[in-house]
């Protein structure tokens, strides 16, 4: 009798506690452009657009385009005004020893914002988040120049 009255009368009270929790969280994360697994902010620039990379460790083409993006983001016209920050979906595991290219294990709350169809999918975002470039695959230094160049231009435009 008594499991017969925890399961009816207990265990809904549990559940909806433990929803309403989960609510509250999601509503915090909310305020936090990007979070890392734990749900802690990613700390961000605010003086330099944001290069947001979604990467897996298991994508041979993020893997390969990581010495591109940091070579790229170096050159004089692009250092003081970039920050690369990656986020890996495929490992619990980041790496923040390289300031060109930390890597953060990403919260499933980054996707409602930035949606990752595939990887490497890479954002150019403000110092608020706010979506300059989209770009859906690997990139060559080439084309890497070219999309920091046009968010370079529409950041330009957004604070005239």
């Amino acid at each position: 009798m008594r499991k017969i009255f925890f399961l009816l009368i207990v265990l809904p009270f549990f559940i909806l506690s433990c929803e309403k929790k989960d609510q509250e969280n999601n509503r915090d994360l909310h305020r936090y452009i990007l979070v890392d697994k734990d749900g802690n902010p990613v700390p961000l620039p605010e003086d330099k657009l944001i290069v947001l990379n979604f990467m897996a460790y298991s994508c041979s083409a993020c893997m390969d385009e990581i010495p591109v993006m940091k070579k790229v983001i170096q050159e004089e016209k692009f250092r003081d005004r970039f920050q690369i920050i990656a986020m890996v979906i495929d490992s619990d595991k980041g790496d923040l020893s390289d300031p060109v290219f930390p890597i953060y294990p990403s919260h499933r709350q980054n996707f409602v914002r930035f949606p990752v169809p595939g990887t490497p999918i890479t954002y150019i975002i403000t110092p608020d988040g706010k979506k300059l470039v989209t770009i859906y695959g690997a990139v060559t230094e080439e084309n890497f120049r070219k999309y920091l160049n046009e968010a370079l231009e529409k950041y330009e435009k957004i604070l005239n």
